[in-house]
């Protein structure tokens, strides 16, 4: 009895020390981790050892990320979800750049996404045209133009070649915002080094010469598209279309209407439900109901069906003009014409 107890007294805090090993989370190893090389350089280097033995998720992450702004380590937090979104066999999500830029307060840091690049030079940290990516996505989310295009500059500091996906997410930047100037020396930069514009390229593009009032120059990049093989498609003719729409050139609207209706014929420029409804809620907004009424027509006589969009936009410009008995009228003309769809 005495040997049993004895040896119950010996192994008992052992088994308690392997199960308090066992139950310790992913998270809280990764934290234990950080907490031991945030004052590391080059704390890439252990973390990567981390990550042979342990396969990162969008939790693991977020919640990593929580513990470094609550102990006030933003910048090991950032090179933390640099590194994570490296590694193979992961990829970070739209909705995990949206956590990182609010988690850590991206948009109230900027210098920071450059100083990490300057600490990484100084460590002799290795950065792949990956890293570059994360950080641009990274601008991308918190809208963070100038700083993207800083980024953008110090890629060949570290021998790494942009490609269009990375000059396009600038460009997308700085066309939202209305800088087209800027833009358009991006793409003489892309032409340097035998980069060649895409449809996101040019779509952006005409999306920014819209938000600066530049329509003719927008359209115009259409047939440049053309000299360059790129036919423009139902997306780049529509965001032309709605650019003009929200400036309020409604003649210039129906214009382009009629062009995509009758480019030859070519089905990859044939307005659909987006584009139509687009239009008809530009005239709904400025008492035009007549004409919307007829661009629903034309619909019809396309064989493109209006969504409930179109016919919520239709029925309230018909209101408010007092014309109630045609907003009835219409509900059940549309119904007929999605009861047929179906059969």
């Amino acid at each position: 009895m005495a040997t049993n107890s004895l040896l119950r007294s010996i192994l008992t805090p052992h088994r308690l020390k392997i199960s308090h090993f066992c139950s310790t989370t992913p998270s809280q190893n990764l934290w234990n981790l950080l907490r031991t090389i945030q004052s590391h350089p080059n704390p890439e280097q252990t973390l990567t050892k981390f990550g042979r033995t342990q396969t990162l998720d969008s939790s693991t992450i977020s919640d990593a990320l929580q513990r470094c702004s609550k102990t006030h380590q933003s910048i090991l937090g950032l090179r933390f979800f640099i590194w994570a979104g490296i590694q193979p066999g992961y990829r970070h999500s739209t909705w995990m750049y949206n956590q990182a830029c609010r988690i850590l307060g991206i948009d109230q840091m900027r210098e920071t996404l450059i100083r990490v690049l300057e600490a990484y030079k100084k460590e002799g940290c290795l950065v792949q045209v990956k890293t570059f990516k994360v950080i641009l996505n990274l601008c991308r989310e918190a809208k963070l133009a100038d700083e993207a295009l800083e980024v953008l500059r110090k890629m060949g500091e570290f021998n790494c070649r942009p490609d269009t996906t990375s000059f396009n997410l600038v460009i997308r930047l700085f066309c939202d915002k209305g800088d087209v100037e800027v833009c358009l020396e991006l793409m003489n930069e892309m032409a340097l080094i035998d980069l060649y514009p895409d449809m996101i390229t040019y779509v952006s593009m005409i999306k920014g010469f819209c938000n600066a009032g530049r329509f003719e120059d927008g359209y115009g990049l259409l047939e440049v598209m053309r000299g360059h093989g790129c036919v423009p498609n139902v997306v780049a003719y529509s965001t032309l279309l709605d650019g003009v729409c929200k400036n309020g050139n409604l003649d210039r609207a129906m214009e382009l209407l009629g062009e995509m209706e009758n480019v030859g014929g070519v089905v990859c420029v044939a307005p659909n439900v987006v584009t139509y409804t687009s239009v008809i809620q530009s005239l709904c907004d400025v008492g035009r109901i007549g004409e919307a009424l007829g661009i629903l027509d034309r619909m019809k006589q396309r064989g493109c069906l209006p969504n409930r969009v179109t016919v919520s936009t239709l029925i309230k410009g018909l209101c408010n003009v007092g014309r109630v008995d045609e907003a009835y009228k219409l509900i059940d003309e549309v119904v007929s014409l999605w009861i047929g769809y179906k059969r």
